[in-house]
């Protein structure tokens, strides 16, 4: 359903936007939970560890798309609040067509380049071939993957976030039942769960793609054979170059950070992997109120309502506060018990001391990740792409040079605190550039 974000109550329109987005985005992080969890149960702590390798570095490729998705969903969304359908029209062909070829390179690079990056990350020898099997398959689905994300983009553009809910919601039920067989019953292994999850993304994509055609043909947009517009692929690029930059250099950070945390052995590893996993998942609400303000922002600047944007913020930043409240409680009422899941010798207590302190600082400063998330959202909705970008790249930067300082004088245990470090520079950054676009009254960098 479309939905316009120019008019209307804010707070209502914000959580109505977000929470479906939210819970696809939990659905998309329980295709890797469920893979853990059931290869942490059925394969051991190795295979474990060797699935949170992997994934930090896949995330180094299909970051890509999401930076290019993400440069779509600005520049279509501007268009939409402004009611130009001529320039919506040609976005979304071009959008599609750049969607279709960036993925095949990237699926055929990313297979050829994942023994050299595995090899920087010191990964040991005895993970090795788990992790680029699970990698190789995973990245024979990426053209699913492109195409299911770039189409969720042009969607929420169009204020559309119920969509990603619902394609997930049958996605994430395949991914489980294909799990169980691959893994508990079959015993493939990671292989397996890379297995399952292709084939859910698989279906995400068909589900999404047919959405999209049913919107597009109501919008009128039906000249399928059209060329790829310059112009509009231009903006598109413009708009996604920096955030595939700040993308990068998020998965180069991890995968630093990863190297880190590699140097202590597979049970922190392990610890690590499992961790991560649980706050992908239990934070979602408030990193997905801060990414909705990049789509409401756009919207409405693209119609020129900058003041809207500002009362936008602030009830974003509101509706944080008792998600981080809800997460902070969840994580330590229930931690060891959400760690188990993952890790089957729960007496592994290196692997669940590190896990443990991992998750109570992260989350105890989340709500710092959550304004970062707001500002940043809403500076990238404004079109400055630059300061996004800065802002992100600057988190990282002090997120991994703070992590190895803390290593080296405090050890492993202080290693967590680099993370709210980085996001609190990442927020003053993202918020001196929120307001040089609002004072200088800036209504559209579009």
């Amino acid at each position: 359903m479309i939905l316009d974000m120019t008019k209307g109550n804010i707070s209502k329109i914000l959580f109505r936007f977000a929470i479906p987005i939210a819970a696809g985005n939990m659905l998309q992080q329980l295709y890797s939970l469920v893979d853990a969890v059931i290869v942490g149960q059925y394969a051991g702590v190795k295979s474990m560890a060797a699935i949170g390798s992997a994934t930090n570095t896949v995330s180094l490729l299909i970051n890509i798309a999401v930076g290019l998705n993400m440069g779509t969903n600005v520049i279509l969304a501007a268009h939409f609040g402004g009611n130009d359908y001529s320039r919506l029209s040609k976005g979304v062909i071009s959008a599609l067509r750049l969607a279709l070829i960036i993925s095949i390179l990237f699926s055929v690079g990313g297979v050829f380049a994942a023994p050299y990056v595995f090899e920087f990350m010191l990964t040991p020898q005895e993970m090795m071939s788990e992790s680029l099997a699970y990698i190789r398959i995973y990245l024979s689905g990426l053209l699913f993957l492109f195409i299911f994300n770039i189409s969720i983009a042009i969607l929420q553009a169009l204020g559309d976030s119920k969509t990603t809910l619902k394609s997930l919601v049958v996605c994430a039920v395949v991914n489980i039942v294909l799990d169980i067989i691959f893994i508990r019953n079959m015993r493939l292994g990671v292989a397996g769960a890379a297995l399952a999850t292709v084939i859910a993304e698989f279906i995400c994509c068909i589900w999404s793609s047919s959405v999209l055609y049913r919107t597009l043909i109501r919008l009128k947009i039906k000249d399928w054979n059209k060329k790829i517009e310059l112009e509009e692929t231009r903006r598109i690029v413009n708009a996604s170059v920096p955030a595939i930059v700040q993308r990068s250099v998020i998965a180069i950070g991890v995968t630093i950070m990863q190297s880190l945390i590699n140097s202590y052995g597979i049970n922190v590893m392990a610890g690590y992997a499992a961790a991560t996993k649980i706050t992908a998942l239990v934070t979602l609400p408030v990193m997905d109120i801060g990414n909705s303000i990049a789509t409401f922002t756009a919207q409405n600047y693209g119609a020129h309502k900058k003041e809207r944007v500002e009362r936008g913020i602030w009830s974003a930043i509101m509706l944080d506060i008792p998600f981080s409240i809800i997460i902070l409680i969840l994580v330590f009422t229930s931690g060891t018990r959400l760690l188990s899941l993952f890790i089957k010798d729960v007496g592994n207590y290196e692997a669940m001391n590190f896990g443990l302190r991992y998750l109570y600082i992260i989350c105890i400063f989340q709500i710092i990740q959550g304004v970062l998330q707001v500002y940043n959202g809403a500076i990238r909705g404004a079109g400055d792409s630059r300061g996004f970008m800065i802002s992100y790249s600057l988190n990282l930067l002090c997120r991994v040079l703070s992590g190895y300082i803390l290593a080296y004088f405090g050890g492993l245990n202080f290693i967590p605190f680099a993370w709210p470090i980085g996001w609190l520079v990442g927020l003053l950054i993202g918020y001196y550039c929120y307001r040089k676009i609002y004072d200088a009254n800036i209504r559209n960098f579009i």
